[in-house]
């Protein structure tokens, strides 16, 4: 099962620059029963408060959400007195170096290459 569940929030969970609409309100509220979410934004606080916190149900699922507004440097929790901006650090590193990264991806789309080349050959009687 997952641990957590990220989504941008404009375009994603609601229209561009949007509030979130009933539907989906509903929607992450029920998914908030079963996993850890996080939603990040573009907007500052105060424009990720109206557009999306206003929106949502106000009870103990919220402790299950976390938001990271202006593309992720900010990390607010939600915990009994409300939305707290945190102070942990947040580290986005890659465990893995990025050549090693770079290396098995290419590799990956070198046989998914050759794959798609056989199939082009079958379907044209090519391949025997």
């Amino acid at each position: 099962m997952k641990k957590l569940i990220v989504f941008d929030l404009d375009g994603t969970l609601a229209e561009s620059k949007s509030s979130l609409d009933s539907e989906m309100s509903g929607l992450l509220h029920d998914l908030l029963a079963v996993v850890k979410v996080a939603v990040i934004s573009g907007g500052d606080w105060s424009k990720f408060e109206k557009q999306f916190v206003s929106s949502l149900p106000h009870d103990e699922r919220l402790l299950n959400l976390s938001l990271l507004p202006t593309s992720g440097p900010k990390f607010y929790r939600y915990d009994s007195a409300g939305w707290k901006r945190s102070t942990q650090k947040i580290s986005l590193q890659r465990k893995e170096p990025k050549s090693s990264v770079l290396s098995r991806r290419r590799s990956e789309l070198q046989t998914s290459k050759s794959k798609r080349s056989g199939e082009s050959k079958l379907k044209t009687g090519e391949a025997r």
